[in-house]
C-alpha cells in the first residue's frame, strides 16, 4: 500500500462520531439493509466516515444526512453491483439502479401509477433513497435537493457501466477506467457539504470551471484511495474493477506495480490540486471559501477512515493493507516516482499524446 499525498490535518469530533456509528448501523438494521453483512455492520463505522469527512456539520442532524447518504450509496453498491453474499443479480443491477431513482422524487407529485410507492417500499435500496431524499428536503434547499438528485443519478449510471463490464467480461483499458472512476461515489457525496454545514454554495460557483475541476480531481483521488483499499477484494473476485488491476491487466505489470503508478496518479492530480487552489480561492465568496475546506476535510477524512473501518481492514478476504514507510499518508510535496518511462502516458501507462490522456 503506498503511501499518497493528502497534506491536510484530522479533524473530527469522536464523541460525534461514535454516536453516528450507533444510529447509523440501526437506521440501516431497521431498513433492512446489508443482510448478509449484518455480523460485520458495527465495524464499518459509516458515522465516524461522516465524522471525518463533515466536522463543520451544523449539528447532530446535519451529520445524520451526510452518514445517510453514504450508507444508501454503500447499500447500492452492495445490493445491486458488488455483493455476493446479498444475492446480487449483475443482468439486473441497471435495471434495478434505474428503477431506484424514483425513490429521489419526494413530495406532491401528478399522480402516475399507484404502484409505484409501493415499489419504492418494498426495497431496502429505495427506502434508504427516499428517507435520505426526505432528509435533505427537510435541511436544504431546492437547488441543493437537485444537486443531490443529479448527482446520484449519475453514480448510478457509472455503476451500470462497471456492472456491463462485467456481463460483458470486458477489461476496460485504463482510460476508460478513469473517464468513469471519478462520477462512481464520492460527487454525490461532495455534494452534501454546503448543505450539511447549513450554508448554501452558490450556483455561480457550484459550476464554475475552476470549482469543478477540484470538485472532480477530488472526486477521483478519494476513489483511487478507495480503489488502492479494497484491491483485495477486487483481484480476488473476478471481474471486478480497481485501477491497479485495470493496469495489471493493461500492461502486465504487477500487483505492487500497478498499485504504485495508482498512488502517484493520486499525487500528481493531488500536486495539481494544490497548484490550482489558490487561484480558486483567490477571490472566492465566504461560501466558497468554505466549499473548498470541506473538499479537504472530504480528501484527508476519506483516507482516515479507509484505514480504520471494517469494510475494508480485519475483514474475511479482505486483508489489513500493509502501508509504505510514511503510513497511509505523508506530507512531502514530491512523491517518489517509480515506473516512468519517456513517452509513457503518468496517468494510464500508454504511449499516447499526452493532450488526450484522461484524468
Amino acid at each position: 500500500m503506498p503511501s499518497v499525498l493528502c497534506p491536510f490535518p484530522v479533524t473530527y469530533d469522536e464523541t460525534a462520531a461514535r454516536r453516528a456509528d450507533e444510529e447509523i448501523a440501526a437506521w440501516a438494521l431497521s431498513l433492512d439493509l446489508f443482510p448478509g453483512q449484518r455480523a460485520e455492520l458495527n465495524g464499518y463505522r459509516f458515522g465516524t466516515f461522516a465524522a471525518l469527512t463533515h466536522p463543520d456539520a451544523v449539528d447532530h442532524d446535519h451529520l445524520m444526512l451526510a452518514a445517510r447518504n453514504m450508507t444508501a450509496l454503500f447499500a447500492a453498491d452492495d445490493h445491486y453491483c458488488d455483493e455476493k453474499i446479498e444475492g446480487v443479480s449483475l443482468a439486473m443491477s441497471a435495471s434495478r439502479l434505474a428503477g431506484s431513482l424514483t425513490a429521489l422524487e419526494n413530495g406532491s407529485r401528478l399522480p402516475d401509477c399507484p404502484s409505484i410507492e409501493g415499489f419504492v417500499g418494498s426495497d431496502p435500496v429505495t427506502r434508504a433513497l427516499r428517507a435520505t431524499a426526505e432528509h435533505i428536503t427537510r435541511l436544504g434547499t431546492p437547488a441543493q435537493v437537485g444537486r443531490l438528485r443529479h448527482e446520484t443519478i449519475a453514480t448510478f449510471l457509472a455503476m451500470a457501466a462497471e456492472n456491463a463490464w462485467r456481463i460483458a467480461g470486458h477489461v476496460p483499458d485504463p482510460a476508460e477506467y478513469l473517464a468513469h472512476r471519478k462520477y462512481n461515489g464520492a460527487m454525490a457525496c461532495l455534494v452534501l457539504i454546503d448543505a450539511v454545514g447549513g450554508y448554501e454554495l452558490p450556483v455561480r460557483d457550484w459550476e464554475e470551471p475552476g470549482v469543478r475541476s477540484l470538485s472532480l480531481a477530488a472526486s477521483l483521488m478519494i476513489m483511487l484511495v478507495n480503489d488502492l483499499y479494497s484491491v483485495a477484494k477486487e483481484s480476488a473476485d473476478i471481474g471486478s474493477h480497481s485501477l491497479p488491476t485495470v493496469l495489471s491487466a493493461r500492461h502486465g505489470w504487477s500487483l505492487e506495480r500497478s498499485m504504485c503508478a495508482t498512488g502517484e496518479l493520486h499525487d500528481r492530480l493531488m500536486r495539481e490540486y494544490l497548484r490550482l487552489e489558490p487561484d480558486v480561492a483567490r477571490h472566492a465568496s465566504p461560501e466558497l471559501a468554505r466549499y473548498l475546506a470541506g473538499l479537504r476535510h472530504w480528501m484527508r477524512g476519506n483516507l482516515e477512515w479507509h484505514t480504520l473501518t471494517g469494510r475494508h481492514n480485519r475483514r474475511a478476504g479482505r486483508p489489513t493493507p500493509r502501508t509504505g514507510p510514511h503510513g497511509p499518508t505523508h506530507h512531502r510535496m514530491r512523491a517518489d516516482v517509480h515506473y516512468s518511462a519517456a513517452g509513457v502516458c503518468p496517468h494510464c501507462g500508454d504511449r499516447h499524446n499526452a493532450a488526450t490522456a484522461v484524468a
